[in-house]
């Protein structure tokens, strides 16, 4: 019952180019990374996170640093796999984050994937210090990051996404904030 449930839910209208109906799953699956902000009420949503865009390294309460990112999944089953990393190119494409997300879905518009939002790359620099600089403020700042976002669904439907941003100080991290 549930399974007919989902798979009603997942049923698009027709295209409007050729008439078929097509079902969620016949189209390709796609992901979208984006970054992430918080709604009135605390909640966190999924925004755009356009190439070159300049990302905060949020600087915790609990002293380390991460990029706040999210997914937009199309055509995948409510409950995905993500695989959050962060890369930095300058370096050699070193992994500086990588984090596995197993998630439920709020649902699109569409009623055929949705988002997921506020995932924490956690940034480690630890085996990158040069000299005193150690922390991702003194490292990244400036630096251009890949982001990519990979997702699987129970059926293995998979897709991924990644964009170049830069590294942006967290306000705190300014000196004489």
């Amino acid at each position: 019952m549930l399974l007919s449930v989902v798979l009603f839910a997942c049923t698009a209208g027709s295209d409007s180019e050729s008439g078929d109906t097509a079902t969620c799953f016949e189209r390709d699956a796609g992901v979208e990374i984006g970054g992430s902000d918080v709604d009135a009420d605390g909640r966190p949503l999924w925004i755009a996170m356009p190439e070159g865009s300049e990302q905060t390294m949020v600087h915790g309460p609990q002293g380390g640093w991460h990029l706040l990112a999210s997914a937009d999944v199309r055509s995948m089953e409510p409950i995905v796999t993500l695989l959050y990393t962060v890369e930095w190119p300058a370096r050699g494409d070193v992994e500086l984050s990588r984090g596995q997300f197993r998630v439920m879905l709020v649902a699109n518009d569409e009623g055929c994937g949705g988002v997921y939002a506020g995932m924490f790359g956690i940034l480690d620099v630890s085996a990158l210090h040069d000299d005193e600089l150690d922390t991702p403020p003194e490292l990244l700042a400036g630096e251009e990051l890949r982001v990519r976002m990979e997702s699987t669904d129970g059926e293995g439907r998979s897709a991924s996404d990644s964009r170049l941003i830069r590294a942006a100080l967290d306000p705190s991290d300014v000196d004489g904030a």
